[in-house]
């Protein structure tokens, strides 16, 4: 009779990781998706060079096959970071890569050189996108994204 009880434990322990695991891949896959429609209104390349910073984001690289972590600021194309100070002498080069802060706080202190923010508040994804810079760098961006303009 104990020996039933362990096996039924263990169904439930199993059962209970395989639904913590599908949980996992789905909002590695809702972040690639929506780092890669934000990526592809910035740059016009199927493959995406993203010089990442922030560790909750290093799993969108096996959601997506066409992203690619490139190891430096000049390699890149995207920038996801949350301390985007860090680039405040490089961000107005000519061909600088776009910085998405992934933190609001980074963002806001950061708007000069953000064109935008992608950040996870109260288990929800938030985008916003810098209008004063994507008017700067003439960019057209889709209809459905004007209302996370800012």
């Amino acid at each position: 009779m104990v020996g039933h009880g362990v096996s039924v434990l263990k169904k439930i322990i199993i059962l209970f990781f395989a639904i913590i695991t599908l949980f996992a891949d789905s909002v590695s896959g809702i972040k690639a998706k929506i780092i890669e429609n934000i990526a592809h209104t910035f740059v016009d390349k199927k493959i995406i060079k993203i010089y990442n910073l922030d560790p909750y984001f290093n799993d969108i690289f096996k959601a997506n096959k066409n992203f690619v972590k490139v190891n430096s600021f000049d390699k890149a194309d995207i920038v996801l970071t949350s301390n985007s100070s860090l680039f405040k002498n490089m961000a107005n080069k000519e061909k600088a890569p776009f910085i998405i802060s992934t933190r609001y706080k980074d963002y806001k202190n950061n708007k000069n050189i953000d064109i935008g923010a992608f950040f996870w508040q109260k288990g929800r994804p938030n985008l916003i996108l810098n209008a004063k810079i994507i008017k700067e760098k003439y960019i057209k961006i889709p209809k459905e994204y004007n209302k996370f303009l800012e």
